[in-house]
């Protein structure tokens, strides 16, 4: 994750400080400035497209990492019900 936020440092960082304005206008209880200054940067920084598509690879690296755990999960389960199997074959 730290690896695709530096890869787009620049985006990351024009967004920090759009938002600390957006976040400024909503707690002074401007919401439809706050909304309509979110639109705005949007179409003004392209990079927050670039932001996206980072949160985006992030979400996909964490499923990926549950799924294999779970893939993980299942085969130690099973390794384990094998192993049980073979030793209590051998018991006497």
């Amino acid at each position: 994750m730290k690896e695709i936020l530096e890869r787009n440092s620049d985006a990351v960082r024009e967004a920090g400080r759009q938002l600390v304005e957006i976040g400024a206008e909503l707690a002074a209880g401007k919401i439809d400035e706050a909304l309509a200054r979110l639109d705005t940067a949007r179409q003004a920084y392209p990079e927050w497209e670039e932001l996206d598509q980072a949160a985006a690879d992030i979400e996909g690296v964490i499923r990926d990492r549950e799924g294999m755990f779970a893939v993980q999960h299942i085969l130690a389960e099973i390794v384990g019900t094998v192993l049980g199997s073979v030793l209590r074959s051998r018991l006497p």
